[in-house]
């Protein structure tokens, strides 16, 4: 009888492979993304954090733009885990358990000028935001 060996996943690679699934369900950036894993119980747990973009502040009149995502922030974070929970276990070929998800703090995309068009610039020197993360 021959061994054929067998296969591995790294726990790096699974957690990436989570927080590209987790990113693309949420439209955001992977970058945007954190996951922590666990053994819950035999399967496979997740604690992922994702960072949201504001909105922005001023939305374009009817008919231009794109629409507003479908349903409310809590809609879509549960659809959102719905399709980490199906995709995981499809890339991973491991039984996923629970996942816990955490929306972190929000930030407007980059602007070069004011609404207005105004002469101040709001580059990185006229910002003054402090980040934290969850320890």
């Amino acid at each position: 009888m021959t061994r054929r060996g067998y296969n591995r996943i790294s726990p790096a690679a699974l957690r990436h492979t989570l927080e590209t699934v987790a990113a693309d369900a949420f439209g955001v950036p992977g970058k945007n993304v954190d996951a922590d894993l666990r053994d819950d119980g035999g399967t496979l747990g997740a604690a992922i954090s994702v960072m949201l973009p504001l909105p922005p502040l001023l939305q374009p009149g009817p008919g231009t733009g794109t629409p507003p995502a479908a349903g409310t922030l809590f809609e879509q974070t549960r659809a959102a885990r719905d399709t980490i929970l199906r995709r995981g276990a499809d890339l991973s070929g491991l039984l996923m358990g629970t996942v816990d998800i955490t929306l972190t703090g929000a930030r407007q995309p980059h602007r070069t000028s004011r609404v207005d068009g105004g002469p101040h610039q709001t580059g990185p020197h006229h910002e003054h935001h402090q980040e934290r993360r969850p320890a």
